[in-house]
């Protein structure tokens, strides 16, 4: 028998109104996606308008007069005379014999696949088997590799394409991709990208017989660089292995890398900066938000409806849509300028904590900074502090900055040293090691001492790794 009952419960919750959601969202924004937003309410929103700049004075020439000339006087005026203008630039656009076009840039990339399947016409392939291989091409990664076993690109083909295929036929097919341009292409790894290169090459060759043995047999010992046990297990002199060593150095372990596709998207993908920050001769730091984005108020028409006063029905919902309307502008143009305040506010305060850097822009000279040292000075929010930096990048005289690389913990019992110094004084002492004899963390950890930054070994070794150097045994040359 069930029983019925009422119990009350207490519950602690944090709710977010839409419109704090709304501005988290916008905050995160970087420069050009927030352009493109203020674009799209303005197209979307008839009581959003963009503030217009006088252009009376440029419209007007010396004399005061008009502006009219055509886009095609324009252009003429870049020749000395008639004799000098191209034909078709005498033909008027409004001609209906005009058949001229302004040439444009047309995107003529190829991507490394299309230059992979380019090579597949040599062979007498089935459309069957074209299609495997297209999948198997489908699969290498941006170095060469291929990613997926037999099986898994067997039920590729039979998800994607909707043919089933036996294993052993993608098998053929990987064995035909590797047979392509560059060598190396579809290994599974490095070890059988190089033994892929070293197979086109003169097998009569002592060096390169060497060198596919070591690969093949001692790899792993190789990796280590444990060069001496290999010589003792293969009986090798020091010059017989500095030749097949030699030989192994010319090989490449990125083979995609080889495939030049010049493409159109990785030529247009760059960062484009938040902020602008500019240090005058006197040592003063300006700083402005980059980017074009208007002035926003709201159109004057939408300020003069009355839904109260509304004499009918129709013109009553006339006045309630071009209210709501107005609101959602009026909300967008706050959310706006809450925006650039508070990234002005951020910056401000990143260049207040740190002054050293803002005047030689060495990451040597960072300060520890964590968000709460920000949120100190402004009283913002750590979520709101942290949704501003992200994917932030500001514009220096020494380059570019993501603002998430200026803020690091404070390293060392005292915590006065930021990361970014250790890792660059590790980085100096690395560059500056010999190559014969690198320097274990150890040493590099006394030498850190010896510059005042008392930090354990551990750290240094961590560091290390996070900067990209092996141990020392693997540095050794």
């Amino acid at each position: 028998m069930q029983e019925l009952g009422l119990s009350q419960q207490q519950q602690m919750r944090l709710r977010l109104n839409p419109k704090q959601v709304r501005f988290g969202r916008v905050l995160e924004m970087s420069a050009p996606e927030f352009e493109d937003e203020v674009r799209r309410a303005i197209d979307e929103n008839p009581a959003l308008e963009e503030v217009q700049s006088p252009e009376a004075e440029l419209r007007a020439d010396d004399e005061g007069n008009e502006f009219n000339e055509s886009a095609e006087d324009l252009q003429r005026a870049d020749f000395a005379n008639d004799d000098d203008i191209p034909s078709y630039r005498l033909n008027s656009p409004s001609d209906p014999n005009y058949e001229y076009r302004e040439p444009t840039a047309i995107d003529e990339s190829i991507s490394a696949d299309e230059l992979l399947m380019a090579q597949l016409a040599d062979f007498d392939l089935t459309d069957i088997q074209r299609e495997i291989a297209r999948y198997v091409i489908g699969n290498i990664d941006s170095n060469g590799y291929l990613t997926r076993s037999a099986n898994e690109i067997a039920d590729d083909i039979a998800m994607g394409a909707g043919v089933y295929v036996e294993p052993d036929q993608v098998c053929e097919a990987i064995d035909l991709v590797r047979s392509l341009d560059p060598a190396g292409i579809a290994a599974r790894d490095l070890r059988d990208c190089l033994l892929l290169q070293l197979q086109r090459r003169d097998p009569a060759d002592e060096a390169t017989a060497r060198a596919t043995e070591i690969v093949r047999d001692r790899f792993d010992l190789f990796s280590r660089k444990r060069f001496d046990k290999i010589k003792e297990a293969m009986q090798l002199s020091d010059e017989q292995f500095a030749h097949a060593l030699r030989v192994i150095t010319t090989l490449n372990p990125k083979p995609a890398s080889s495939l030049e596709t010049f493409d159109s998207d990785d030529r247009l993908r760059h960062i484009v900066p938040d902020y602008n920050v500019d240090v005058s001769d006197d040592g003063q730091v300006t700083v402005q938000l980059a980017g074009r984005v208007p002035e926003l108020v709201i159109e004057q028409s939408f300020n003069i409806s009355d839904e109260a006063t509304a004499p009918n029905r129709r013109d009553r919902e006339a006045a309630a849509f071009i209210r709501a309307r107005r609101d959602e502008a009026a909300e967008f143009i706050d959310m706006a300028h809450r925006r650039s305040a508070t990234l002005m506010a951020v910056i401000e305060a990143i260049i207040r904590l740190q002054p050293e850097f803002f005047h030689s822009f060495d990451r040597a000279d960072l300060r520890p900074m964590v968000l709460r040292n920000i949120q100190e000075l402004t009283g913002l929010d750590l979520s709101v502090i942290s949704r501003a930096t992200a994917s932030k990048y500001m514009m220096t005289p020494q380059g570019m900055f993501a603002l998430k690389s200026l803020f690091s913990e404070g390293v060392g019992d005292d915590g006065a040293t930021s990361s970014h110094a250790i890792e660059q004084a590790i980085r100096t002492i690395i560059s500056a090691e010999d190559s014969a004899n690198p320097l274990s963390d150890a040493d590099i950890c006394q030498q850190l001492k010896n510059k005042g930054m008392d930090v354990a070994r551990r750290t240094v070794a961590k560091y290390r790794e996070r900067l990209g150097f092996p141990i020392a045994r693997l540095r050794r040359n």
